[in-house]
Protein backbone atom coordinates (compact mmCIF):
# COMPACT_ATOMS: atom_id res chain seq x y z
CA UNK A 1 0.00 0.00 0.00
CA UNK A 2 2.64 2.19 0.49
CA UNK A 3 4.71 1.68 -2.66
CA UNK A 4 1.61 2.28 -4.18
CA UNK A 5 0.77 6.05 -2.78
CA UNK A 6 4.28 7.02 -3.33
CA UNK A 7 4.18 6.06 -6.89
CA UNK A 8 0.55 6.55 -7.75
CA UNK A 9 -0.69 9.24 -4.92
CA UNK A 10 0.54 13.39 -4.60
CA UNK A 11 0.85 15.15 -7.51
CA UNK A 12 2.80 12.66 -9.49
CA UNK A 13 0.17 10.58 -9.43
CA UNK A 14 -1.43 11.29 -12.52
CA UNK A 15 1.61 10.72 -14.56
CA UNK A 16 2.68 7.56 -12.64
CA UNK A 17 -0.61 5.96 -13.89
CA UNK A 18 0.16 7.21 -17.62
CA UNK A 19 3.26 5.85 -17.34
CA UNK A 20 2.06 2.68 -16.01
CA UNK A 21 0.12 2.16 -18.74
CA UNK A 22 2.84 2.87 -21.13
CA UNK A 23 5.20 1.25 -18.95
CA UNK A 24 3.17 -2.44 -19.33
CA UNK A 25 3.59 -2.01 -22.96
CA UNK A 26 6.79 -0.61 -22.50
CA UNK A 27 8.19 -3.46 -20.32
CA UNK A 28 6.96 -6.24 -22.76
CA UNK A 29 9.01 -4.44 -25.26
CA UNK A 30 11.97 -4.24 -23.28
CA UNK A 31 11.54 -8.21 -22.42
CA UNK A 32 11.06 -9.02 -26.24
CA UNK A 33 14.02 -6.83 -27.57
CA UNK A 34 16.17 -8.07 -24.28
CA UNK A 35 15.40 -11.52 -24.88
CA UNK A 36 15.97 -11.26 -28.61
CA UNK A 37 20.07 -9.52 -28.40
CA UNK A 38 21.67 -12.92 -27.12
CA UNK A 39 20.43 -14.76 -30.47
CA UNK A 40 21.12 -11.64 -32.32
CA UNK A 41 24.91 -11.60 -30.72
CA UNK A 42 25.27 -14.56 -31.76
CA UNK A 43 24.13 -14.85 -35.54
CA UNK A 44 25.72 -10.92 -35.95
CA UNK A 45 29.23 -9.92 -35.27
CA UNK A 46 30.57 -6.65 -33.76
CA UNK A 47 31.70 -5.64 -37.12
CA UNK A 48 27.59 -5.78 -38.40
CA UNK A 49 26.46 -4.30 -35.33
CA UNK A 50 29.20 -1.16 -35.79
CA UNK A 51 26.99 -0.46 -39.52
CA UNK A 52 23.64 -0.54 -37.31
CA UNK A 53 25.15 1.75 -34.50
CA UNK A 54 26.27 4.43 -37.35
CA UNK A 55 22.99 3.63 -39.08
CA UNK A 56 20.45 4.61 -36.05
CA UNK A 57 22.30 7.09 -35.51
CA UNK A 58 22.09 8.76 -38.52
CA UNK A 59 18.28 8.47 -38.37
CA UNK A 60 18.62 9.83 -34.86
CA UNK A 61 20.41 12.83 -36.24
CA UNK A 62 17.66 13.43 -38.86
CA UNK A 63 13.98 12.73 -37.77
CA UNK A 64 14.35 16.00 -35.39
CA UNK A 65 14.61 18.44 -38.72
CA UNK A 66 12.12 16.62 -40.43
CA UNK A 67 8.92 17.92 -38.91
CA UNK A 68 10.93 21.27 -37.78
CA UNK A 69 10.00 19.78 -34.42
CA UNK A 70 6.36 21.73 -34.69
CA UNK A 71 5.45 18.35 -34.17
CA UNK A 72 6.60 18.92 -30.11
CA UNK A 73 3.68 21.80 -30.20
CA UNK A 74 0.81 19.47 -30.85
CA UNK A 75 -0.28 18.55 -27.54
CA UNK A 76 -0.31 22.27 -26.49
CA UNK A 77 -3.26 23.77 -27.66
CA UNK A 78 -6.42 24.32 -25.87
CA UNK A 79 -8.65 24.05 -29.55
CA UNK A 80 -8.16 20.69 -31.29
CA UNK A 81 -8.31 22.69 -34.37
CA UNK A 82 -5.06 24.36 -34.01
CA UNK A 83 -3.77 20.90 -33.35
CA UNK A 84 -4.88 19.88 -36.49
CA UNK A 85 -3.33 22.30 -38.07
CA UNK A 86 -0.02 21.58 -36.77
CA UNK A 87 -0.50 18.15 -37.67
CA UNK A 88 -0.61 19.20 -41.45
CA UNK A 89 1.75 21.22 -41.04
CA UNK A 90 4.06 18.56 -39.22
CA UNK A 91 3.08 16.32 -41.93
CA UNK A 92 3.97 18.33 -45.02
CA UNK A 93 7.30 19.39 -43.94
CA UNK A 94 7.95 15.77 -43.02
CA UNK A 95 7.13 14.90 -46.50
CA UNK A 96 9.43 17.43 -48.03
CA UNK A 97 12.66 17.26 -45.83
CA UNK A 98 12.48 13.74 -46.64
CA UNK A 99 12.28 13.83 -50.46
CA UNK A 100 14.99 16.48 -50.04
CA UNK A 101 17.29 14.13 -48.17
CA UNK A 102 16.52 10.88 -50.39
CA UNK A 103 17.55 13.25 -53.46
CA UNK A 104 20.66 14.52 -51.80
CA UNK A 105 21.39 11.16 -51.00
CA UNK A 106 21.10 10.02 -54.26
CA UNK A 107 23.23 12.49 -56.38
CA UNK A 108 25.91 12.70 -53.59
CA UNK A 109 25.45 10.11 -51.38
CA UNK A 110 28.62 8.28 -51.53
CA UNK A 111 30.45 11.87 -50.79
CA UNK A 112 28.45 13.23 -47.91
CA UNK A 113 28.37 9.64 -46.22
CA UNK A 114 32.59 9.37 -46.74
CA UNK A 115 32.79 12.85 -45.21
CA UNK A 116 30.76 12.06 -42.32
CA UNK A 117 33.10 8.56 -41.59
CA UNK A 118 29.65 6.88 -42.13
CA UNK A 119 31.29 4.81 -45.69
CA UNK A 120 29.31 1.37 -44.56
CA UNK A 121 25.33 2.72 -45.12
CA UNK A 122 26.46 3.87 -48.52
CA UNK A 123 24.91 0.28 -50.36
CA UNK A 124 22.03 1.12 -48.19
CA UNK A 125 21.17 5.04 -48.82
CA UNK A 126 17.68 4.08 -49.57
CA UNK A 127 17.01 2.90 -46.54
CA UNK A 128 17.81 5.93 -44.54
CA UNK A 129 14.57 7.14 -46.71
CA UNK A 130 12.79 4.14 -44.82
CA UNK A 131 13.66 5.10 -41.87
CA UNK A 132 13.07 8.41 -41.49
CA UNK A 133 9.74 8.19 -43.19
CA UNK A 134 8.96 5.78 -40.93
CA UNK A 135 9.80 7.29 -37.66
CA UNK A 136 8.49 10.85 -38.18
CA UNK A 137 5.17 9.61 -39.24
CA UNK A 138 5.07 7.29 -35.68
CA UNK A 139 6.25 10.65 -33.61
CA UNK A 140 3.59 12.59 -35.64
CA UNK A 141 0.80 10.25 -35.02
CA UNK A 142 1.67 9.37 -31.23
CA UNK A 143 1.77 13.14 -30.73
CA UNK A 144 -1.90 13.36 -31.30
CA UNK A 145 -2.20 9.74 -29.15
CA UNK A 146 -0.35 12.01 -26.24
CA UNK A 147 -2.69 14.95 -26.94
CA UNK A 148 -5.65 12.07 -26.63
CA UNK A 149 -3.96 10.53 -23.61
CA UNK A 150 -4.58 7.44 -25.58
CA UNK A 151 -1.29 5.62 -23.52
CA UNK A 152 -2.40 2.51 -23.91
CA UNK A 153 -2.90 2.49 -27.58
CA UNK A 154 1.03 4.02 -27.74
CA UNK A 155 1.83 0.77 -25.44
CA UNK A 156 0.43 -1.36 -28.05
CA UNK A 157 2.33 0.09 -30.71
CA UNK A 158 5.86 -0.48 -28.28
CA UNK A 159 4.84 -4.04 -28.35
CA UNK A 160 4.37 -4.24 -31.55
CA UNK A 161 7.15 -2.39 -32.71
CA UNK A 162 9.74 -4.78 -30.42
CA UNK A 163 8.23 -7.87 -31.57
CA UNK A 164 8.08 -7.40 -35.13
CA UNK A 165 11.81 -5.91 -35.35
CA UNK A 166 13.27 -8.46 -33.43
CA UNK A 167 11.67 -11.41 -35.67
CA UNK A 168 12.57 -9.65 -38.73
CA UNK A 169 16.32 -9.38 -37.34
CA UNK A 170 16.68 -12.79 -36.61
CA UNK A 171 15.11 -14.08 -39.41
CA UNK A 172 17.26 -12.17 -41.97
CA UNK A 173 20.31 -12.72 -40.38
CA UNK A 174 19.89 -16.83 -40.41
CA UNK A 175 19.35 -16.33 -44.06
CA UNK A 176 22.70 -14.57 -43.79
CA UNK A 177 21.67 -11.31 -44.97
CA UNK A 178 23.98 -8.97 -43.29
CA UNK A 179 24.00 -6.10 -41.79
CA UNK A 180 21.05 -5.73 -43.91
CA UNK A 181 18.80 -7.54 -41.68
CA UNK A 182 19.47 -5.44 -38.60
CA UNK A 183 19.26 -2.31 -40.37
CA UNK A 184 15.66 -3.68 -41.74
CA UNK A 185 14.46 -4.51 -38.28
CA UNK A 186 15.60 -1.20 -36.47
CA UNK A 187 13.49 0.23 -39.33
CA UNK A 188 10.43 -2.06 -37.96
CA UNK A 189 11.21 -0.93 -34.53
CA UNK A 190 11.26 2.90 -35.64
CA UNK A 191 8.11 2.67 -37.88
CA UNK A 192 5.47 -0.30 -36.74
CA UNK A 193 2.35 0.65 -35.13
CA UNK A 194 1.37 3.11 -37.61
CA UNK A 195 -1.29 1.35 -39.27
CA UNK A 196 -2.56 0.80 -35.86
CA UNK A 197 -2.54 4.68 -34.55
CA UNK A 198 -3.65 5.49 -38.28
CA UNK A 199 -6.75 3.29 -37.25
CA UNK A 200 -7.37 4.72 -33.75
CA UNK A 201 -7.80 8.16 -34.65
CA UNK A 202 -8.65 8.33 -38.17
CA UNK A 203 -12.07 9.64 -37.57
CA UNK A 204 -10.89 11.97 -34.88
CA UNK A 205 -8.65 13.32 -37.48
CA UNK A 206 -11.02 13.58 -40.22
CA UNK A 207 -13.63 15.42 -37.59
CA UNK A 208 -10.91 18.45 -36.75
CA UNK A 209 -9.92 18.16 -40.98
CA UNK A 210 -12.61 21.16 -41.37
CA UNK A 211 -10.33 23.54 -38.75
CA UNK A 212 -7.76 23.00 -41.72
CA UNK A 213 -6.94 26.07 -43.92
CA UNK A 214 -4.07 28.23 -45.57
CA UNK A 215 -4.76 30.97 -43.73
CA UNK A 216 -4.74 29.00 -39.71
CA UNK A 217 -1.28 26.72 -40.93
CA UNK A 218 0.73 30.79 -41.48
CA UNK A 219 -0.56 31.39 -38.16
CA UNK A 220 0.39 28.23 -36.87
CA UNK A 221 3.48 28.52 -38.28
CA UNK A 222 4.10 31.82 -37.25
CA UNK A 223 2.83 31.56 -33.98
CA UNK A 224 4.56 28.41 -32.70
CA UNK A 225 7.83 29.53 -34.78
CA UNK A 226 9.76 29.63 -31.68
CA UNK A 227 9.61 25.50 -31.89
CA UNK A 228 12.17 25.74 -35.17
CA UNK A 229 13.90 28.46 -34.30
CA UNK A 230 14.69 26.80 -31.02
CA UNK A 231 13.46 23.81 -29.98
CA UNK A 232 14.78 22.14 -33.53
CA UNK A 233 18.20 22.59 -33.12
CA UNK A 234 18.49 22.18 -29.31
CA UNK A 235 16.60 18.31 -30.01
CA UNK A 236 19.42 18.11 -32.89
CA UNK A 237 22.22 18.75 -30.55
CA UNK A 238 20.84 16.89 -28.04
CA UNK A 239 20.69 13.71 -30.58
CA UNK A 240 24.34 14.16 -31.60
CA UNK A 241 25.51 14.87 -27.74
CA UNK A 242 23.70 10.56 -27.18
CA UNK A 243 24.97 9.21 -30.78
CA UNK A 244 28.75 11.19 -30.80
CA UNK A 245 30.43 8.05 -28.98
CA UNK A 246 29.59 6.69 -31.99
CA UNK A 247 30.07 8.96 -34.59
CA UNK A 248 33.99 9.60 -32.64
CA UNK A 249 34.20 5.58 -32.38
CA UNK A 250 33.64 5.52 -35.96
CA UNK A 251 35.31 7.79 -37.29
CA UNK A 252 38.82 7.00 -34.98
CA UNK A 253 38.22 3.45 -34.60
CA UNK A 254 37.36 0.29 -36.49
CA UNK A 255 33.81 -1.11 -36.97
CA UNK A 256 34.57 -3.44 -34.43
CA UNK A 257 35.22 -1.71 -31.37
CA UNK A 258 31.96 0.92 -33.15
CA UNK A 259 30.14 -2.59 -32.54
CA UNK A 260 30.53 -3.01 -28.78
CA UNK A 261 29.97 0.38 -28.46
CA UNK A 262 27.04 0.12 -29.96
CA UNK A 263 26.04 -2.78 -27.87
CA UNK A 264 26.53 -1.32 -25.15
CA UNK A 265 24.79 2.02 -25.78
CA UNK A 266 21.66 0.01 -26.84
CA UNK A 267 21.56 -2.71 -24.15
CA UNK A 268 21.99 0.23 -21.25
CA UNK A 269 19.49 2.41 -22.69
CA UNK A 270 16.48 -0.39 -23.74
CA UNK A 271 15.53 -1.09 -20.12
CA UNK A 272 15.79 2.56 -18.81
CA UNK A 273 15.10 4.58 -22.18
CA UNK A 274 11.47 3.07 -22.71
CA UNK A 275 10.58 4.00 -18.98
CA UNK A 276 12.18 7.00 -19.59
CA UNK A 277 10.15 7.60 -22.55
CA UNK A 278 6.92 6.72 -21.06
CA UNK A 279 8.03 8.92 -18.13
CA UNK A 280 8.10 11.96 -21.03
CA UNK A 281 5.03 11.36 -22.64
CA UNK A 282 2.97 11.40 -19.91
CA UNK A 283 4.72 14.15 -17.70
CA UNK A 284 4.20 16.37 -21.34
CA UNK A 285 0.78 15.51 -21.59
CA UNK A 286 -0.40 16.14 -17.66
CA UNK A 287 2.49 19.73 -17.61
CA UNK A 288 1.00 21.13 -20.58
CA UNK A 289 -2.50 20.71 -19.33
CA UNK A 290 -1.26 22.82 -15.95
CA UNK A 291 0.63 25.36 -18.22
CA UNK A 292 2.58 28.13 -16.54
CA UNK A 293 0.16 29.55 -14.93
CA UNK A 294 0.06 26.80 -12.60
CA UNK A 295 3.29 26.68 -11.69
CA UNK A 296 3.37 25.87 -8.31
CA UNK A 297 1.36 22.45 -9.48
CA UNK A 298 4.23 22.02 -12.06
CA UNK A 299 6.80 22.29 -9.53
CA UNK A 300 5.50 19.93 -7.11
CA UNK A 301 4.27 17.58 -10.49
CA UNK A 302 8.25 18.26 -11.83
CA UNK A 303 9.70 17.00 -8.04
CA UNK A 304 7.70 14.13 -7.48
CA UNK A 305 8.84 12.38 -11.08
CA UNK A 306 11.97 13.53 -11.14
CA UNK A 307 12.51 11.84 -7.46
CA UNK A 308 10.72 8.58 -8.70
CA UNK A 309 12.68 8.48 -11.92
CA UNK A 310 16.25 8.71 -9.58
CA UNK A 311 14.43 6.08 -7.56
CA UNK A 312 13.58 3.48 -10.15
CA UNK A 313 17.21 4.17 -12.16
CA UNK A 314 19.29 3.94 -9.40
CA UNK A 315 19.24 0.06 -9.05
CA UNK A 316 20.07 -0.65 -12.88
CA UNK A 317 22.82 1.67 -12.64
CA UNK A 318 24.52 0.33 -9.36
CA UNK A 319 24.13 -3.15 -11.29
CA UNK A 320 25.82 -2.01 -13.95
CA UNK A 321 28.75 -0.22 -11.95
CA UNK A 322 29.46 -3.50 -10.45
CA UNK A 323 28.93 -6.16 -12.88
CA UNK A 324 28.56 -4.62 -15.99
CA UNK A 325 31.30 -6.84 -17.88
CA UNK A 326 30.23 -9.85 -16.09
CA UNK A 327 26.77 -9.25 -17.14
CA UNK A 328 27.69 -8.80 -20.70
CA UNK A 329 30.12 -11.68 -20.81
CA UNK A 330 27.43 -13.98 -19.26
CA UNK A 331 24.43 -12.95 -21.50
CA UNK A 332 25.92 -11.49 -24.71
CA UNK A 333 28.92 -14.21 -25.17
CA UNK A 334 32.72 -13.46 -24.49
CA UNK A 335 33.39 -11.55 -27.50
CA UNK A 336 30.85 -8.99 -26.53
CA UNK A 337 33.21 -8.24 -22.69
CA UNK A 338 34.45 -4.67 -24.09
CA UNK A 339 30.71 -3.86 -24.68
CA UNK A 340 30.33 -4.90 -20.58
CA UNK A 341 32.95 -2.72 -20.05
CA UNK A 342 31.37 -0.08 -21.66
CA UNK A 343 28.15 0.00 -20.26
CA UNK A 344 29.66 -0.30 -16.98
CA UNK A 345 31.68 2.99 -17.93
CA UNK A 346 28.47 4.73 -18.92
CA UNK A 347 25.94 4.03 -15.98
CA UNK A 348 26.73 7.06 -14.12
CA UNK A 349 25.69 9.61 -17.13
CA UNK A 350 22.79 6.93 -18.09
CA UNK A 351 21.30 7.78 -14.69
CA UNK A 352 21.14 11.70 -14.91
CA UNK A 353 19.89 11.27 -18.65
CA UNK A 354 16.83 9.11 -16.96
CA UNK A 355 16.32 11.50 -14.78
CA UNK A 356 16.57 14.33 -16.58
CA UNK A 357 14.16 13.09 -19.52
CA UNK A 358 10.74 15.22 -18.48
CA UNK A 359 13.40 18.05 -18.66
CA UNK A 360 13.15 19.49 -22.39
CA UNK A 361 9.05 19.56 -21.74
CA UNK A 362 9.59 21.94 -18.83
CA UNK A 363 11.43 24.58 -21.26
CA UNK A 364 8.82 24.55 -24.04
CA UNK A 365 5.73 24.87 -21.47
CA UNK A 366 7.70 27.58 -19.85
CA UNK A 367 8.37 29.47 -22.99
CA UNK A 368 12.67 29.34 -22.43
CA UNK A 369 13.04 27.01 -25.93
CA UNK A 370 16.03 30.16 -25.94
CA UNK A 371 17.53 29.02 -22.59
CA UNK A 372 17.21 25.42 -23.48
CA UNK A 373 19.06 25.81 -27.06
CA UNK A 374 22.10 27.44 -25.51
CA UNK A 375 22.26 24.33 -23.49
CA UNK A 376 22.40 22.51 -25.93
CA UNK A 377 24.93 24.46 -27.61
CA UNK A 378 27.40 23.99 -24.59
CA UNK A 379 26.63 20.34 -24.20
CA UNK A 380 27.92 20.09 -28.37
CA UNK A 381 30.84 22.42 -26.92
CA UNK A 382 31.80 19.94 -24.19
CA UNK A 383 31.31 16.84 -26.04
CA UNK A 384 33.50 18.07 -28.99
CA UNK A 385 35.91 19.00 -26.12
CA UNK A 386 35.92 15.73 -24.53
CA UNK A 387 36.49 14.00 -28.36
CA UNK A 388 39.04 16.39 -29.47
CA UNK A 389 41.32 15.89 -26.48
CA UNK A 390 41.00 11.92 -26.68
CA UNK A 391 42.28 12.42 -30.83
CA UNK A 392 44.86 14.94 -29.88
CA UNK A 393 46.49 12.54 -27.20
CA UNK A 394 45.65 9.26 -28.48
CA UNK A 395 43.76 8.02 -25.54
CA UNK A 396 42.51 4.67 -25.33
CA UNK A 397 38.73 4.54 -25.93
CA UNK A 398 37.90 3.34 -22.25
CA UNK A 399 39.36 6.68 -20.53
CA UNK A 400 37.78 8.99 -23.06
CA UNK A 401 34.17 7.10 -22.48
CA UNK A 402 35.22 7.67 -18.78
CA UNK A 403 35.73 11.03 -19.13
CA UNK A 404 32.80 11.67 -21.36
CA UNK A 405 30.67 10.03 -18.38
CA UNK A 406 31.62 12.56 -15.93
CA UNK A 407 31.06 15.82 -17.53
CA UNK A 408 27.66 14.49 -19.49
CA UNK A 409 26.41 13.68 -15.60
CA UNK A 410 27.65 16.63 -14.39
CA UNK A 411 25.87 18.59 -17.04
CA UNK A 412 22.23 16.78 -16.79
CA UNK A 413 22.52 17.75 -12.86
CA UNK A 414 23.08 21.70 -13.51
CA UNK A 415 20.06 21.29 -16.46
CA UNK A 416 17.87 19.73 -14.32
CA UNK A 417 18.81 22.31 -11.49
CA UNK A 418 18.07 25.40 -14.23
CA UNK A 419 14.73 23.90 -15.13
CA UNK A 420 13.51 23.55 -11.25
CA UNK A 421 14.81 27.13 -10.92
CA UNK A 422 12.61 28.54 -14.45
CA UNK A 423 9.63 26.85 -12.53
CA UNK A 424 9.88 28.59 -9.51
CA UNK A 425 10.56 32.08 -11.30
CA UNK A 426 7.01 31.54 -12.67
CA UNK A 427 5.59 31.30 -9.03
CA UNK A 428 2.62 33.76 -9.34
CA UNK A 429 2.97 34.74 -12.74
CA UNK A 430 -0.53 35.10 -15.36
CA UNK A 431 0.73 34.23 -18.50
CA UNK A 432 -1.42 32.25 -20.60
CA UNK A 433 1.53 31.03 -23.15
CA UNK A 434 1.24 29.40 -26.22
CA UNK A 435 -1.60 27.01 -25.49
Amino acid sequence: VALRNFLFGGAGGNVFRGMATLALGGSMAKVIAMASIPFLTRIYSPADYGVLAIFSAFISMLVPVLTFRYVVAIPLPRHDGIAMNLMVLSAALMVITTLTVLTLLYLFGEGLLNLLSMSALVPYWWLIGAGLLGAATYELLSMWATRRRAYAAIARTQVLQSLVGAAVKIALGLMAIKPLGLMVGQVVNLSGGIGSLTRNFAQDMRRNARFVSLRRLRIVTAYYFEFPLYRLPSQFLLQFSMQAPLLFAASTYDAAITGQLGLALMAVTLPVGLLGQSMSVAYQAEASKLGRKKAKEVYSLTLSVLGRLAILGAFPAVVLLLFGEQLFVLVFGHQWQQAGTFAAILSAYMLFQFVSRPVPHIFSIFGRNKTYLLTSMNRLLLISAIFWFGYYFELPINHVMMIYSAVLSAHYVLVTLRAIMLIRSNFGVANPGKS
